[in-house]
């Protein structure tokens, strides 16, 4: 986390043991997604600046509701990665800006927060939006 995260924020929840493929097919029958949802064993992500969290991206987890009264916004740095050897479909279809694709490395990850930190304010503009023009 780039800043403390507090239930008034919204935090991540995560739906324990939901990683399978069982629990997926069952959470997409919609008959079935809200006996799941009321049984499930979840777990809120309030953190501390600095804290990680590192899961398998196919455990079912959402953002909660920002309080307006008391929430602001959440500021995650938020990477994925697999083994290289492992090709074909994961099943979601991955967080990362296509332009942004071979192009951005973690080290060029670290420079861009490193101007950021030094008052940049588009520090990620050498790689443009990450967007493909078409």
């Amino acid at each position: 986390a780039l800043q403390d995260v507090n239930f008034p924020m919204g935090p991540t929840s995560f739906l324990l043991r939901t990683h399978t493929k069982q629990k997926n097919e069952k959470f997409n029958i919609q008959s079935e997604k809200d006996q799941l949802l009321r049984k499930a064993d979840t777990r809120f992500s309030t953190l501390k600046k600095g804290d990680a969290v590192v899961f398998d991206a196919r455990i079912l987890h959402c953002g909660n509701a920002n309080e307006p009264a008391d929430g602001s916004t959440r500021v995650l740095f938020n990477f994925s990665f697999r083994n290289p050897q492992v090709t074909g479909d994961l099943g979601y279809p991955g967080s990362i800006r296509p332009g942004y694709c071979g192009a951005l490395t973690l080290g060029g990850i670290q420079e861009a927060l490193d101007l950021y930190g030094a008052g940049d304010k588009n520090p990620f503009a050498s790689y443009s939006d990450g967007l493909i023009q078409t």
